[in-house]
């Protein structure tokens, strides 16, 4: 019994930890995003008008992904010790999808400032979701 008692307090902090450096590697890559281009003018990848991949972006687009995703992934497992109620989880999930869904089309056409109002959102569910994944 008292194995069983130790054991669940040495993996009580194990989804907090993972969801603090899962969301360092999120503003690490934010963070390597916002970095200008400045002297570096050659793009690897153009994706639209405007928009194109130099070296900088490719690491900090990575270090985003891989972080949004461990993220994506905590979250999800976490979802039904939550315990939020269906209508919250809908409204969280619609606005991850809008401000995912205005994230692409800024990038893809001619959007352009549209960016904001989907980081925005989906920075709304971010941070209301987040947090409660690393508490319970």
């Amino acid at each position: 019994m008292a194995e069983t008692v130790a054991m669940s307090h040495k993996g009580e902090g194990a989804p907090r930890r993972q969801v603090v450096l899962a969301a360092l590697l999120v503003v690490a890559g934010v963070l390597v995003l916002f970095v200008p281009a400045g002297d570096e003018v050659r793009v690897l990848v153009a994706l639209s008008k405007g928009h194109g991949l130099t070296a900088v972006d490719v690491v900090g687009a990575a270090l985003l992904t891989v972080g949004g995703t461990w993220l994506e992934v905590l979250v999800v497992r976490r979802l039904p010790h939550l315990a939020l109620p269906p209508r919250a989880l809908f409204a969280l999930g619609l606005l991850a999808g809008l401000g995912v869904g205005l994230l692409i089309a800024s990038v893809f056409s001619g959007f352009f400032w549209w960016w904001a109002v989907g980081a925005s959102t989906l920075g709304v569910a971010v941070l209301v979701l987040v947090p409660l994944t690393a508490r319970r």
